[in-house]
């Protein structure tokens, strides 16, 4: 078993619930902890035997900008729903969605989903 970490993937996307972020595009900073078997990767050294991460962040950007949610805890979980349906090599997702612009005295607030997957 190994991880696989995404951090701080900027994503540009209509997201809240107030007015004024229903009009205007927001960054959220999305980070991704994916623990999967990557061995067979590891030995033939080659992508087809692991999880492609390229995919995976335009997978995310895609969804998140088609899909406006209102509230980063709806997104967080409904991500990890996409991640190990989209790729079931995957046995447990961790995403946390960091919304910067939440709170004008804070870096951001941020909220994580977790998603097991049975063997």
């Amino acid at each position: 078993m190994g991880i696989l970490n995404v951090e701080d993937l900027r994503i540009r996307c209509i997201v809240g619930v107030y007015t004024h972020e229903r009009k205007v595009e927001q960054d959220l900073f999305v980070d991704v902890r994916l623990e999967f078997d990557f061995s067979e990767a590891a030995r033939t050294d080659q992508i087809s035997h692991t999880l492609d991460y390229t995919r995976l962040a335009a997978m995310l950007e895609e969804w998140m900008r088609r899909e406006q949610f209102q509230l980063i805890e709806t997104l967080a979980e409904r991500a990890c729903v996409l991640i190990t349906d989209g790729f079931p090599e995957v046995r447990h997702c961790r995403v946390t969605i960091k919304k910067p612009a939440a709170l004008p005295a804070a870096r951001y607030a941020s909220v994580t989903a977790e998603r097991a997957v049975p063997a």
